[in-house]
């Protein structure tokens, strides 16, 4: 009975080598950076840090972002967003800042997954004076508001608006052990993310978990969101690019705020299994938003 179980064990080791090697050799999960809290109490990725996702590579920059860190040029741009221009999915070739480079700018890009609305503008805040832009591009979605609203849905892990008591909630990093081990043995992230998407049919879309808040009542929260941020933050040189259609235009053009509708909503500017921008949406998006503010972009 020893032996028989003894060989069990074995074998099952074995083959959780096997599975590892053939994860690792063939790429079947991506690299993810790991994140540590800045000088400003904002999470950034930890500097220095390289690796593979979807075939193509990245490396984490000095200040903590995938993208690029241009700084104090004449022609200078400040690009703000999440998971989209954070842009795991794609080369750099099709990154936000690097088609604006290819136009002539000079970019400092700050994108992370999960950043909220009220979280873009606590980068902005405290990474302008740094940057020194002669433009501000935020891209945001209409569930980026209300993520920013901890009364509609409360998140521990990113910066949040507590209406109540009319403060600003910081995230935290949520189970850094757990990720280390996650993404450091590859098959137990495998089998993760087989199990997470596996789940995914009862995760509402962004655009499913919107149209249910919208007809909850929620333009008041969104509006005190607003009301907010125009008294905390300097916003007369943000542009706001929204992905399709900004459902909340009434309170944008009530309290002066400037932003630009792309409309991305043609199927085959994302990928099939993703809804994030595929390289044809992000030099498509690219276009349009150089198209409607090429007026007010620094360009020498």
């Amino acid at each position: 009975m020893k032996t028989f179980f003894k060989t069990i064990v074995v074998n099952f080791i074995v083959l959780l080598v096997v599975l590892e090697l053939v994860i690792r050799i063939f790429g079947l999960t991506d690299d993810v950076p790991h994140r540590k809290t800045d000088q400003f109490g904002l999470q950034v990725y930890i500097e220095g840090q390289t690796g593979y996702s979807h075939g193509n590579k990245w490396k984490v920059n000095k200040y903590g972002f995938l993208g690029d860190e241009d700084i104090n040029e004449n022609n200078q741009l400040f690009v703000i967003g999440d998971s989209f221009i954070e842009n795991f999915m794609n080369p750099n070739s099709c990154r936000q800042s690097q088609l604006f480079k290819d136009k002539g700018f000079n970019v400092f890009e700050v994108g992370r997954s999960g950043i909220t609305f009220i979280e873009s503008l606590e980068f902005l805040k405290n990474y302008k004076s740094i940057v020194n832009p002669k433009a501000v591009l935020i891209y945001i979605d209409n569930s980026d508001l209300l993520e920013s609203i901890k009364e509609i849905k409360p998140y521990n892990d990113r910066a949040q608006f507590n209406i109540a008591e009319n403060k600003l909630e910081t995230g935290e990093i949520k189970g850094q052990l757990i990720k280390r081990i996650l993404y450091s043995y590859k098959t137990l992230y495998y089998l993760y993310l087989k199990f997470q998407k596996s789940q995914a049919y009862q995760i509402p879309t962004s655009k499913d978990q919107f149209e249910s808040n919208k007809s909850s009542n929620h333009f008041e929260y969104v509006q005190k969101l607003i009301g907010y941020c125009t008294n905390r933050y300097d916003l007369s040189e943000v542009y706001f690019v929204f992905r399709e259609k900004n459902e909340f235009t009434q309170l944008f053009n009530e309290n002066e705020l400037k932003f630009i509708e792309l409309d991305m909503t043609d199927s085959k500017y994302i990928f099939t299994n993703d809804s994030h921008w595929n390289c044809e949406g992000h030099k498509e998006a690219n276009f349009r938003v150089f198209n409607q503010l090429s007026d007010i972009l620094p360009v020498n």
